[in-house]
């Protein structure tokens, strides 16, 4: 009879289970899905006590060709556990995320662990292995998470949109920018860069005017600021930071809608309209920076 040592099992589903709950956070973070820590933790200790339970039937040898369907419906089940997913498509949404966050630092892993310009092989403790796997995971999660937003929703980075305020509509295209973190000062909602001229149709001429104060860096006098009521509750001043101004003001302004042109049309969640005055490339085929936020939000 073979001498066998729980305790390793035990240990490597409490292994297991972190490391579950560190993907499954990533997951969340990269999609934007706000999910209570004890329902990630318990995904990641669903995943946990499947290593325990895989271990004890590999010692019994009852593991079958089968293994693989149940392996992946217990990766399912911890993703349905963490979030709240509401249909089939933001479901295989998540699980190819998570599936690519897992390939991702299991690859940067193998790197850090077997550097390929050292012919010596190391040897690791298991802590030490387990500094590497979290050191993968935040290299990826937090460094390369535009790669991943490139990778999975970058196929088509340019989008057709159209934006309505007060009656009146206009198309743009959107180039989908990952690093357009700006939201709205009061609402938290995303903000929708769009180039200034692009929106002379919509926009009344005191928006145009006080938008050219700003840009030059001006201040604007009392007079600049007479708008109707209802462009007065709309309007909002944007901080934002950019290469080469430590600081600046991006007027913005609350539209009534913005849809997603696509076969069907989908309405945006609620965003802010930054005007910005392009100059990095003439003739380009976009007028606006779309969030990436915006469309992970989209079911």
């Amino acid at each position: 009879m073979r001498e066998v040592f729980i305790d390793d099992w035990i240990y490597g589903a409490l292994i297991s289970m972190m490391m579950n709950s560190l993907l499954l956070w990533a997951t969340g973070r990269i999609l934007e899905k706000k999910a209570p820590w004890w329902r990630i933790l318990f995904a990641g200790t669903t995943g946990g006590i499947y290593y325990f339970w895989l271990c004890y039937r590999l010692e019994l040898g009852m593991i079958g060709k089968l293994e693989i369907f149940l392996f992946i419906g217990i990766g399912i089940l911890m993703l349905i556990i963490a979030f709240s997913l509401s249909s089939i498509k933001e479901l295989f949404r998540t699980v190819t995320l998570f599936l690519l966050i897992t390939l991702l630092s299991s690859g940067v892993t193998y790197f850090l662990l077997n550097p390929p310009f050292f012919y010596k092989r190391f040897s690791y403790t298991t802590w030490e292995v387990i500094l590497v796997n979290l050191l993968s995971l935040l290299i990826v999660t937090e460094l390369g998470w535009g790669l991943i937003h490139q990778l999975y929703l970058e196929k088509g980075c340019i989008f057709s949109i159209r934006l309505s305020v007060n009656g009146l509509s206009t198309d743009l295209s959107a180039l989908l920018d990952t690093g357009n973190m700006l939201v709205d000062p009061i609402s938290g909602n995303p903000v929708l860069v769009v180039e200034t001229s692009s929106l002379q149709e919509v926009l009344p001429t005191e928006m145009i005017d006080l938008n050219k104060i700003l840009a030059r860096g001006g201040f604007p006098e009392n007079s600049a600021l007479n708008f109707s009521p209802d462009w007065a509750a709309r309007i909002r001043f944007i901080t934002y930071t950019s290469v080469g101004r430590e600081k600046g003001f991006l007027l913005g302004f609350r539209p009534d809608e913005v849809i997603l042109l696509q076969k069907e049309p989908r309405k945006l969640p609620p965003v802010l309209v930054g005007l910005y005055n392009f100059t990095a490339s003439t003739g380009s085929s976009y007028q606006a920076l779309l969030p990436s936020s915006l469309l992970t939000r989209l079911h």
